[in-house]
């Protein structure tokens, strides 16, 4: 069972609905370890800026670096954006929050820099489009107007496979991503990896549709009826993809626009893959991480 640490929402605020969640995972539970994940998120006039921040396991102080990361992304963030600021200006506030955050990173690590690395994703919702920021392997996913989920940022990893991939974090400056999401969004999501893996599984990666759409829109739907978060925010981060058992530290930040009415897709757009095709990725997946079980040719799941 997930622990709840941090839980908060805003269902009346006039523009927006939104919601956010952290949840410690099972491996820390077990070992007493803190969580590593933050969120954090404002709404300005017309306007929200969000962001997750996912420190890395292996820094001993990565609690501190996201918490840092995520909240003073987003105070930087609030303080500057402004209502009918240009495209380029809103991008550049982002760009500059995020070497603001790292340079308050360096300070508090002193000679450490390695015990507080952190991932940052941060998005600005803002008169129907997302402008991002983004470092690490966290996300965004959008909800565009005509009812389709499409992910907006790429997880930025390194060479390898499985779990052992290395992951950019925000003190890799020249991975940094900035941009706007071309579609007119109606809701913005944003995940650590931990629950990334969940709303966009790997294993669809080459599938026309690559998000878990039935999982997006419970996600959506609940939000959008204003229902007590408590009825539903537990269910959403505790549920795992059929092949994994999920350790990791897991956040999430939605938000909606007010009043927003979407296109409805085909009942198949929502529908998980069948059992025959996902069986079928999941080998292929195996066979890509556990190669020297296949070379006498043998299926081995």
């Amino acid at each position: 069972m997930l622990l709840c640490r941090r839980f908060s929402s805003g269902f009346n605020m006039g523009n927006f609905r939104i919601c956010g969640a952290s949840l410690t995972g099972k491996s820390h539970e077990s070992s007493g370890t803190v969580c590593q994940d933050a969120y954090f998120y404002f709404e300005g006039s017309g306007f929200v800026v969000a962001a997750v921040a996912d420190g890395l396991g292996s820094s001993k102080h990565s609690d501190i670096a996201s918490s840092l990361a995520a909240k003073g992304a987003v105070e930087y963030c609030s303080e500057r954006i402004k209502k009918g600021m240009r495209e380029n200006d809103v991008l550049s506030v982002i760009k500059n929050s995020f070497e603001h955050v790292n340079f308050a990173i360096n300070q508090a690590s002193g000679d450490n820099p390695d015990d507080y690395d952190t991932t940052l994703t941060l998005a600005v919702f803002k008169q129907g489009f997302v402008f991002f920021g983004h470092a690490g392997d966290s996300g965004i996913i959008a909800l565009r107007g005509d009812g389709l989920f499409e992910e907006v940022t790429e997880p930025q990893l390194g060479e390898g496979y499985g779990k052992e991939r290395p992951v950019y974090p925000l003190a890799s400056e020249r991975h940094w991503v900035f941009g706007k999401y071309k579609y007119r969004t109606k809701a913005v999501f944003l995940m650590t990896d931990g629950l990334l893996n969940k709303a966009v599984p790997p294993l669809l990666e080459n599938q026309i549709f690559k998000t878990d759409n039935a999982y997006m829109f419970y996600i959506y739907d609940n939000l959008n009826k204003q229902l007590d978060p408590g009825s539903w925010v537990n269910d959403v981060l505790a549920r795992v993809l059929p092949q994994e058992v999920n350790y990791d530290d897991i956040s999430l930040i939605a938000a909606v626009c007010g009043n927003t009415k979407i296109k409805l897709r085909p009942k198949s757009y929502y529908e998980f893959p069948s059992e025959e095709l996902w069986s079928g990725l999941l080998e292929e997946h195996n066979k890509l991480l556990y190669a020297y079980k296949y070379d006498d040719g043998i299926s081995h799941l």
